[in-house]
């Protein structure tokens, strides 16, 4: 009995010990007031990383490339952009349709499918073995 006693003394003192340390203040917050330009400068660097890790995808590569833009030189321009226009395109990333732009490609193949016609009608170029001249 008296083994339990003095067991159960050595952990009542370990917890008074233990909710001695826990009950001291850790230190005092501070609170201030953050203006718009401080958040947007420090968002800036993440909607700049954001755009350019959208830019670096193979699938958006490949569609740069299919369409005749130079993918470095699309990295360079993003480079180039200002924190604004970084932000506009970041927040337009978020807008965009997932998977389901094919209405877009629908209209962008019948869009240059007739500049190319007119140009054949005009004469300019030679692509479409139907229009006569």
């Amino acid at each position: 009995m008296r083994c339990i006693q003095q067991w159960l003394r050595g952990v009542a003192l370990v917890m008074a010990a233990v909710m001695f340390l826990t009950s001291l203040p850790l230190g005092v917050a501070q609170a201030g007031l953050i203006t718009t330009d401080q958040i947007l400068t420090q968002t800036a660097p993440q909607d700049r990383a954001r755009v350019t890790a959208f830019l670096e995808r193979e699938d958006v590569r490949q569609q740069m490339v299919a369409l005749g833009v130079d993918p470095a030189e699309a990295l360079a321009r993003v480079a180039s952009l200002s924190d604004e226009e970084v932000r506009q395109v970041s927040g337009h990333l978020d807008n965009l349709p997932a998977g389901q732009a094919f209405g877009a490609v629908i209209g962008a193949i019948l869009i240059i499918f007739l500049v190319l016609l007119v140009t054949d009608l005009l004469g300019l170029t030679n692509v479409f073995p139907f229009v006569r001249r």
